[in-house]
């Protein structure tokens, strides 16, 4: 079933990074554009910005989804630019605001220059701005209802946050962190206002699975913990990526990953496995819960390699669901966990 673009709003606001409780030592490369007391109140504040943002979103999104595309059934990461054009074009707008966007001699106000891309028309253009005047923006140098305006030569226009003007400096860096030092492993800082981008240390992976997992059930998010910390103690390597709405903690050992912890908007929190030492337990195996073994017998891997003749989201490994059910057989995945990591680090 197809996620609505209201669906991605309510994802994006559940997964904005949690504000900091304490004051953050920040990388020099951003200081160097603001001082840290600004930077720290300043995202706080487009924190803020995009919470509002997208409950406008989702109130108002069904006039904006205009899109139809929907994503592969077994896809974890999304492209907004494919599927949800019109967040897209407000992402954009927003990225160059804060990124060309130069504060005069008051900080409560950015003059902005190339803001305005060719490859989304004018009409787009003025539907987003006319948008993010309701979450709050201002725009100085354009009519927001004017069409026929050559609106892709318009040289500068000034932005204002009448509401918080300290947003704006969050905007700027965020959108700084994003365009210059995004990583890989590490995209959409900008729409999760991920703060930690900024840190001069690195955060530790405990604490991202705490947020990843912090809206299931407490007792399902304690499975979780209690698997990370055993795993990390037995010699895993836990590594986070995020990437296109999709969050996958990995634990490895060595280069081999073994099972890992799964958040997306299309498939929501799972944990996922890819065992392959599964044939030196084989008589343990019979003991596990049906679930187990029907998944264990089913095994990953390309669907078509596999002789299944189509695609069943196996090169992803084999998928527990996060619910009510996983807690009625966590001592077959424990043991199933630990007899595979017995016998990799036994080889």
């Amino acid at each position: 079933m197809r996620k609505t673009l209201q669906d991605v709003a309510r994802y994006l606001k559940d997964t904005l990074v949690p504000e900091a409780d304490e004051a953050y030592a920040i990388l020099p490369v951003y200081t160097a554009i603001l001082p840290e007391e600004d930077i720290r109140k300043g995202v706080s504040a487009f924190r803020a910005f995009l919470v509002r943002l997208y409950g406008e979103v989702e109130a108002a999104g069904a006039a904006y989804d205009t899109c139809k595309k929907a994503a592969h059934a077994y896809e974890n990461r999304t492209s907004l630019s494919v599927y949800y054009p019109f967040l897209h074009h407000v992402r954009i707008i927003l990225m160059k605001i804060g990124y060309y966007g130069r504060f005069g001699e008051s900080a409560g106000a950015l003059c902005c220059e190339n803001v305005f891309t060719r490859k989304i028309t004018v009409g787009k253009n003025l539907e987003c701005l006319r948008f993010l005047t309701s979450c709050g923006l201002r725009f100085d140098g354009i009519d927001l209802n004017d069409k026929k305006q050559g609106l892709h030569d318009t040289r500068s226009i000034t932005v204002t946050c009448p509401d918080n003007p300290a947003m704006l400096a969050g905007l700027k860096i965020m959108a700084v962190a994003e365009a210059d030092h995004g990583t890989l492993t590490n995209q959409d800082v900008f729409l999760r206002c991920d703060y930690r981008a900024l840190q001069q240390k690195e955060t530790d992976p405990l604490t991202i699975v705490r947020e990843t997992m912090r809206h299931l059930p407490a007792d399902m998010q304690a499975f979780a913990l209690d698997l990370h910390r055993r795993y990390v103690d037995k010699g895993l390597t836990c590594t986070v990526e995020v990437k296109g709405f999709h969050t996958y903690i990995k634990y490895s050992f060595k280069r081999k990953d073994v099972w890992g912890l799964n958040a997306s908007l299309s498939n929501g929190c799972h944990i996922n496995v890819k065992s392959t030492k599964t044939d030196e337990y084989y008589d343990e195996i019979q003991t596990f819960a049906p679930f187990l073994q029907s998944l264990i017998a089913k095994g990953y891997g390309c669907g078509r390699k596999r002789e299944i003749g189509r695609c069943d989201g196996g090169c992803r490994g084999m998928p527990i669901p996060l619910d009510a059910s996983v807690l009625e057989m966590k001592d077959d995945i424990v043991r199933w966990f630990d007899l595979e990591v017995s016998c990799l680090q036994e080889k």
